[in-house]
């Protein structure tokens, strides 16, 4: 059953007010856009799409509304309904804390998912000279704001393996970086997996990819050391967008090497 925003307090209380400041500002939209009928609504100087706040009291529930069309696709929250003046989608949280989350993974996701990297990869080629512009420097250019922009959509932490470690995790292209029709898919978040070194030299030399469902397929010519320095029987599936998905219907396609076994 969705949640409705239309607890919320259209007259926001004073301390009320001061916890969604807090939640703002704490997760990076520290531009105040104004309040309107229970909403606060802000903007980050970083991350593109206004987000709202609301509360239904100092006890909860607590809503979070946003622009972002990609925000709300792949935000795990409670559905509210309805959603803020010129959003697209709302979500409820049980507690304060619970919502501070919300808004950090919001900030998150707005950070990494399309297009704002290929802007920022623009911006970098402006910085440098016409010269310099060759397809070594786009490359390491571009491959640098990739791996931050999974960094930040897949929170720092390998999937398979839980580490946080960041000398020890790649940025994987699903599609490689050279069968990329264009930089909008080379940079697209969607095209990427954060993996630990092992994971990550398995998964582009085609010896491991992922079904339909997220489970591990690993190729026959994997040696069983391999398989278990990978503890490939004890990966739980791995949790993937659609868009994510279709990216590896490629990689089984065209780099998954052998027949598959699990």
């Amino acid at each position: 059953m969705t949640a409705s925003t239309a607890l919320r307090a259209t007259s926001i209380p004073f301390a009320v007010s001061s916890e969604l400041q807090g939640a703002a500002n704490g997760q990076g939209y520290r531009v105040a856009m104004g309040e309107s009928n229970g909403w606060q609504f802000w903007q980050s100087a970083s991350a593109p799409g206004e987000i709202a706040l609301a509360s239904a009291g100092s006890e909860g529930p607590w809503f979070l509304s946003v622009q972002h069309s990609g925000v709300a696709r792949e935000l795990n929250a409670e559905k509210a309904d309805p959603c803020a003046r010129g959003h697209v989608a709302a979500f409820a949280f049980p507690s304060r804390d619970d919502l501070y989350e919300g808004v950090r993974r919001a900030y998150e996701l707005a950070l990494s998912l399309p297009t704002l990297p290929l802007e920022r990869f623009k911006d970098e080629l402006a910085k440098i000279g016409a010269t310099e512009r060759d397809a070594l420097i786009r490359q390491r250019v571009g491959q640098d704001i990739f791996r931050d922009a999974l960094m930040t959509y897949w929170r720092g932490t390998c999937p398979m393996t839980g580490i946080t470690d960041p000398e020890l995790l790649r940025a994987s292209h699903i599609i490689r970086w050279a069968d990329c029709p264009n930089d909008e898919e080379r940079l697209n978040v969607h095209n990427g997996l954060l993996l630990s070194s092992l994971w990550d030299a398995a998964f582009d030399a085609g010896l491991i990819t992922f079904d339909e469902s997220g489970r591990v397929l690993a190729a026959r010519e994997l040696s069983r050391a391999a398989r278990a320095g990978l503890r490939i029987e004890e990966a739980s599936p791995l949790v993937l967008v659609d868009a994510t998905q279709e990216r590896l219907i490629w990689h089984r396609r065209n780099l998954f090497r052998g027949k598959m076994v699990a």
